[in-house]
Formats: C-alpha cells, structure tokens, sequence
C-alpha cells in the first residue's frame, strides 16, 4: 500500500473499512470481487492495498463523513465536511486483516500521521465500533446507487479479525484526517473468504461555490421591516481582499431594487469576517469591504450616498462558531442594518 500525501493539497480523511459480508445473494457480484468496477480508480492521494480490486466507488463535491474520536469510556462519532471520495476494495488472497492494517499504519506514521483513535480486535470490540459503523456505507454516496448492493448494505455487520484508526496530520489548509477500518472475508464464501474488503473514504476540505443561490428585493425589505437587518451571503470577496467578485451582481442588483422601492429607506452596510489574522486586520478589512459595496450601490445602481452608510465590524459579531470551515463561512457575510 502507497500512501501519497501532497502538502499542498488540502484537507483529507482516509477512511478503510474491510467489512464486506460475501453470501449467497451477492451471486450476481461475485465476479466485482476480482476486478476493478468500471469507471473508477484510486484517490490520487491513496492508493489501494497492492493487489487489491476496487469492489465499487463513489464522490461527493461536498458532503459529509463520519470518523471515530476518543470519547468518555468509548469512542464517539464525529462530522467530518468537505469534498468526499469513498472506495470499497477487495484485497489479494492469503492476506489477513492484521497485515493490511499494519500497512495502513506504517504508512500513515511515516506520512507524519498521528492516531486520534485507534483499536484491534479485543478493543474493537469492547468499544462496540462496528456497531457505530454499521449505519455509514448506507450513508455514503455510490456509483450508480450501490448502496443498495448486499455487500455495501451488510458491510459493517460482526465478522472476526476487525480493526480500526483514526490518524490526524496538520496540513497547509487545515488537518488531514484518516481513517481505516479492516475485517476478514466470509468464511463461507470461496470467492471472499481469504481477502480483505478495506473501505477507503479521502475528505477534503471543500469550498462551497458561493452566489448561487440570491434572495430578491420583496425578501429584503421584508426582512428589514420585520427585523431591521439581513444578512447577504452573495456578495463575495476573495480571501484578505476588498474587491468585489463579478459573481456578486444578482445581489447587488436586488439590493439596489429594495432600496430604489423604499425611496425613505436609509441603511448601514456592514461587513463581517471570520476570526482568521488578526483583529485589526479583519477590522480593517471588513470596513474596505462594506464600503466597496457602498461605493458599487452608489456608482453603478444610482443610490444616493447619503442613504448608505460603511461600517466593519471583523469577526465581533459571529453567527456561528468559528471552529469549523462551515461556521466560519456563514460568519463572513455583508449585512444591511435599518439605520
């Protein structure tokens, strides 16, 4: 097994999970369990267990996946949110669990990776992780709906020789998170019954394609009258920069619509930032950014100056925790305050 870790990537959660039942009825997949399923390939960050065949596949822009952390007295489940690849393999005959796993482990730790959670088979199962596990390849995106497939469906139920880590790494965009889950084929199948099936699932810090999505003018004044304030999420900037993107006009536009409706109307722009740099920075940066709204609302929509008022704020008015990237986006954001 070949793990590549670029550092100049962003962030990853590996997940393997070598859980798939091989029964009767999954006859009409035998032939999956030897070759690669059309279509897919490894993550270019992860590759498969040398001699392993991908079984099935599945990617997600954005979307979310699950990893285990030590909690009190067992491990808990925690979120993991970012752009998700999930592949399921099958590994080469007459290797066993424990020596995928201990090549997982020797790759992450020569990658720099540092176990978060991580147990064998005695503690695997007095912590009951395959009984958290079993609800996740349900949940999971697949090619062509697979999680309807009687392996995927039955892949974290009870079978010996299962093991499980968690390892985290710091990375340039945030930590890099794996996470491996390993057990023995079925006994009772001869296609599988001496192979591994390693479930891997890469997540990578994702940036959610802003502004599209805009709320229209009646919204607005709407929100104005009824709370004196809302909060824009479609007027973008790009990282530490005051310039307004192009792909900010539908709200721009709609904003000038509330105000040119309401003639009386007169309202702050206020800009707000997440908590990343400093705070006089982000001060400094909000500001430049509710005033390159006043200056766009003012220049090329018509709206009188006197009506409109900059004001930035950083992050000293959050809406959310700012401890993850999705808390921090909702905090960046413009507002328009009934003055």
């Amino acid at each position: 097994m070949i793990l590549r870790y670029k550092t100049n990537q962003p962030r990853c959660l590996l997940v393997l999970l070598a859980a798939l039942c091989a029964g009767p009825a999954a006859g009409a997949n035998a032939n999956r369990v030897d070759a690669d399923k059309p279509g897919g390939s490894d993550h270019p960050l992860i590759s498969r267990y040398a001699g392993s065949t991908l079984y099935t596949y599945g990617d997600d822009n954005v979307g979310t996946a699950p990893m285990l952390e030590p909690g009190k007295g067992r491990p808990v489940e925690q979120i993991i949110e970012g752009k998700v690849a999930t592949r399921a393999y099958w590994g080469p005959a007459g290797r066993s669990a424990l020596e995928v796993f201990r090549n997982y482990q020797s790759a992450l730790r020569n990658a720099g990776f540092q176990p978060v959670y991580e147990c064998e088979v005695a503690r695997c199962e007095a912590d009951k992780v395959q009984h958290i596990l079993v609800r996740w390849p349900i949940a999971a995106r697949w090619v062509g709906n697979d999680k309807s497939d009687y392996h995927v469906i039955r892949m974290f139920e009870y079978k010996p020789g299962f093991h499980y880590i968690h390892a985290r790494k710091s990375g340039p965009h945030g930590p890099v998170d794996v996470q491996v889950a390993l057990r023995e084929g079925d006994a009772g199948n001869k296609g599988t019954a001496d192979k591994v099936l390693q479930y891997v699932q890469v997540v990578e810090a994702a940036t959610v394609e802003q502004g599209k999505v805009t709320v229209d003018a009646a919204a607005i004044g709407s929100a104005l009258k009824r709370e004196g304030r809302i909060a824009l999420y479609g007027v973008l900037f790009d990282t530490s920069q005051a310039a307004i993107k192009p792909e900010s006009g539908a709200t721009l536009e709609q904003m000038a619509k509330t105000l040119k409706d309401d003639p009386q109307l007169q309202v702050l722009i206020v800009g707000h930032t997440d908590n990343q740099g400093a705070i006089d920075a982000n001060l400094a940066l909000s500001r430049k950014r509710a005033q390159a709204v006043v200056e766009r609302l003012t220049g090329r929509y018509g709206i009188a100056p006197a009506r409109l008022q900059a004001h930035g704020v950083a992050n000293l008015s959050p809406t959310s925790s700012n401890s993850d990237d999705a808390g921090r986006a909702r905090n960046r954001r413009v507002e328009m305050v009934v003055r």
